[in-house]
């Protein structure tokens, strides 16, 4: 009956997309097809998903002992905040003076292959010694620069500074104690040792949270995240963050991705907390439809879009499911309008020509 109310007539050939299928006004009536006025979105949301509140790496600092040594002394108590170049804690270890010692012994000896070096530059220079012996002490200067070069390396991943290096190659008296430094804004996350305590040189100190940037990291659905793009916003807890990150692999046994969001505000964000949050994107072709208006041909959603002599069948890409209606993309504009009941007459009619 349905073949014998509506008149098919193509726009293109084969392909339901292209399809027109033109009905009059008592036709439309008689089938009960009512049409809706689509609503225009300009942004979809998803979620809510579960968001990590992290750091960076780079802003998270692992305070160690590199050296057997004792506690001296603490300056700063759990959770506090410090600044850049604070006191944190101070050493004495009897394997850093050995290590000072190293640098000094190396100090000595590159400063006698030096002389050794220049003296027989020239004699080699004048042809009184062999180019031989010459190739010998530079190669011994060499070896020396290293022997240095390693020594100071020594010291400075045991807390030394530059301007205490300096003061040991002037002086070569050894520093009996070093004290360590923040090298960031952080707060103090945990204290490991206790003042007077033995620490051997693996021992972890401290932990310190960076001031650094924070960032959330959620777990999204594949069928989800290919619909995201870098500069996206995640809304969590009255705040707002910018996806900065989209991986492309995805879990096998949840089929989810992982997404990383860059919070413009972290001011109160606790790192480490779960937080509920939903993705906002903004869309520039976006449709909310009834539910009763699409409909499925071989897995493929179609609606019928009225036009004055009927209606025209469209393609459209499902964005997101609501409760009671689609988020779609289609080739619409604000003010069109849809057929919303009675669309499987119209499926029938589009489906017709195919057969």
């Amino acid at each position: 009956m349905v073949r014998l109310l509506i008149n098919l007539l193509l726009a293109g050939v084969g392909a339901f997309a292209s399809q027109n299928i033109e009905i009059s006004p008592k036709q439309q009536s008689d089938l009960g097809i009512k049409v809706q006025e689509i609503t225009v979105i300009d942004n979809v949301a998803y979620g809510p998903f579960n968001a990590l509140a992290v750091l960076d790496k780079k802003d998270i600092l692992s305070l160690g002992a590199n050296v057997d040594a004792v506690v001296k002394e603490i300056y700063v108590g759990k959770f506090a905040s410090v600044k850049k170049g604070e006191k944190l804690i101070t050493l004495k270890s009897n394997a850093l003076l050995e290590i000072q010692r190293e640098y000094i012994d190396a100090l000595i000896q590159n400063q006698n292959s030096v002389k050794d070096y220049e003296r027989n530059a020239k004699l080699e220079k004048e042809g009184i010694i062999s180019k031989k012996i010459f190739l010998v002490s530079q190669q011994l200067r060499r070896s020396s620069d290293l022997r240095v070069e390693l020594s100071a390396s020594q010291l400075l991943s045991n807390g030394f500074t530059k301007a205490m290096l300096q003061k040991l190659s002037q002086t070569h008296k050894p520093i009996e104690e070093v004290t360590l430094y923040s090298t960031i804004n952080a707060t103090i996350f945990e204290i490991n040792v206790n003042s007077g305590e033995y620490v051997q040189a693996d021992k972890n100190l401290m932990l310190l949270y960076g001031d650094g940037a924070r960032y959330l990291e959620l777990d999204v659905p594949v069928d989800v995240a290919q619909n995201l793009f870098l500069g996206d916003t995640v809304l969590f807890a009255s705040k707002e963050a910018s996806i900065v990150a989209i991986s492309n692999i995805a879990d096998p046994k949840n089929q989810s991705v992982k997404i990383r969001a860059h919070i413009k505000d972290a001011k109160g964000v606790f790192i480490n907390k779960i937080y509920s949050a939903n993705i906002l994107k903004k869309v520039s072709t976006a449709f909310k439809v009834q539910k009763s208006s699409l409909v499925l041909s071989d897995n493929k959603p179609y609606i019928f879009k009225k036009t004055p002599t009927g209606f025209e069948v469209l393609l459209v890409t499902i964005i997101s499911e609501r409760e009671k209606c689609y988020i779609i993309n289609a080739d619409l504009h604000a003010g069109e309008s849809v057929a919303a009941t009675s669309t499987a007459a119209l499926l029938s009619a589009m489906e017709a020509l195919d057969e």
